[in-house]
């Protein structure tokens, strides 16, 4: 059967007396407004990939012709991307400074041209370098572009690429024990930006992906600055990604959109959860702290005590176990840590009896709210929890086998359970 268009329809329902005119236009308001959106989320996904796409044919219809130029051409062709983006991004603060398409693509136009001139130049005039100076001198290079004119696009690309650097210039100076300071002060000055799209755009699906890529930089350079590896660096990550988990407390506005902070902590955490379930785990990380943590005294101490305090400070806001029992997971590792230099094998049980009980308050979280999501999380913990015992004990076959049918019939029944109790509150209501 045809059902009619909403432009057929209000007519219709007026004539009726179902709906009053106010009503009417509220409502052709509500949808064209929706329309509307739709159009310029479409336009500024074109305007992204039309710029990226420009800016590669630039590219390589220069490098078709690259070897039968004449150096000084060669390095004006090398600056033409940035020219013609800056003059795009000059069109666009002058003419059109609230068009989101016009001043993504013309910012993704220019930071590409950065990019691609600065390999230009080096590959002209036979700069030699390591790939970590190529990457330290684009980010420095596509800071003013998030601020003006401003762009989600380049913002994402800024973060990968300092964390890219942060991590390269790490691995390749091991021996000599030099840090990237630069990436911390790469991330520092994108912080106000972050500031700045969280109190005017905190609600949009664009700084929901700002906040993921910001809490996973921010997490990666964070773990740059260690020179080795024990237990209390297990205890440091996870106070941060416990800290990471608390972010929707230190703000007021509910509408602004930091989960991503919290999926990224809380998967640290039961990642480390789970493989301190195992006791060699424990034992291989305690043996490291034999040797001191020396140098790593400042950096381990200072994670600690931002996790700490972030902790302190939400505790008047939140109650214990609100929400998710990540926060609380700190506090369980500590104790785990302090049972460790006893017995690894005791602080394992504890890692285990951890996760069954945050299994435990996921579920129930879940079903009070109504949530399948976070109802199946919370048995997909309990779930594995008991599956990777499997690894360190000996079970028969048969009995691996039950587990499996009552893990699988544990999930039906509950997700049964969830939508019948879904179900009959719709109907309630």
């Amino acid at each position: 059967m045809h059902e009619p268009r909403l432009s057929e329809a209000l007519p219709e329902l007026l004539r009726e007396g179902l709906l009053t005119p106010e009503q009417a236009e509220r409502i052709k308001a509500r949808y064209q407004t929706g329309s509307e959106q739709a159009g310029n989320r479409q336009l500024l996904v074109f305007a992204i990939l039309g710029s990226l796409l420009v800016g590669l044919g630039i590219i390589l219809i220069i490098a078709h012709n690259w070897d039968d130029l004449s150096r000084p051409l060669r390095t004006l062709l090398a600056f033409a991307p940035v020219l013609l983006g800056q003059v795009l991004v000059w069109y666009t603060l002058r003419h059109k400074p609230t068009v989101t398409g016009w001043r993504e693509g013309s910012a993704v136009l220019l930071a590409c041209g950065l990019c691609a001139c600065v390999a230009l130049i080096s590959q002209i005039y036979h700069i030699s370098g390591e790939l970590s100076g190529y990457l330290l001198t684009c980010s420095l290079l596509m800071v003013p572009l998030l601020y003006i004119p401003g762009s989600y696009v380049v913002s994402l690309g800024y973060l990968a690429m300092v964390t890219w650097y942060g991590t390269l210039a790490r691995v390749d100076h091991w021996n000599s024990g030099e840090l990237p300071w630069p990436a911390l002060l790469l991330l520092a000055g994108a912080v106000p930006f972050y500031l700045q799209r969280a109190r005017t755009q905190g609600g949009s699906i664009g700084f929901w992906w700002l906040s993921l890529f910001m809490a996973l930089a921010l997490g990666s350079v964070a773990q740059l600055f260690y020179r080795d590896w024990s237990a209390l660096h297990m205890v440091a990550m996870v106070a941060l990604a416990a800290a990471y988990t608390l972010v929707p407390w230190l703000h007021s506005d509910r509408t602004l959109r930091t989960w991503p902070w919290v999926l990224v902590g809380a998967s640290t955490q039961l990642c480390i959860f789970f493989a301190f379930s195992f006791r060699e785990v424990w034992r291989e990380m305690m043996e490291e702290m034999d040797r001191g943590i020396g140098e790593d005294a400042i950096p381990l101490t200072l994670v600690l005590a931002t996790g700490a305090a972030i902790y302190a400070i939400t505790a008047q806001r939140r109650r214990i176990l609100e929400r998710w029992p990540y926060p609380e997971g700190f506090l369980l590792f500590v104790v785990a840590f302090v049972v460790a230099l006893v017995s690894p094998a005791a602080a394992a049980i504890l890692m285990n009896l951890a996760l069954l009980g945050m299994g435990v308050v996921t579920v129930r979280h879940g079903i009070e709210q109504g949530s399948l999501k976070r109802m199946n999380l919370g048995l997909a913990v309990l779930s594995l929890t008991i599956l990777m015992r499997f690894f360190d004990t000996d079970l028969s076959f048969v009995l691996r086998g039950l587990v499996f049918i009552g893990i699988g019939a544990g999930f039906l029944y509950m997700n049964l359970r969830l939508v019948r109790q879904r179900q009959r509150h719709g109907n309630t209501h």
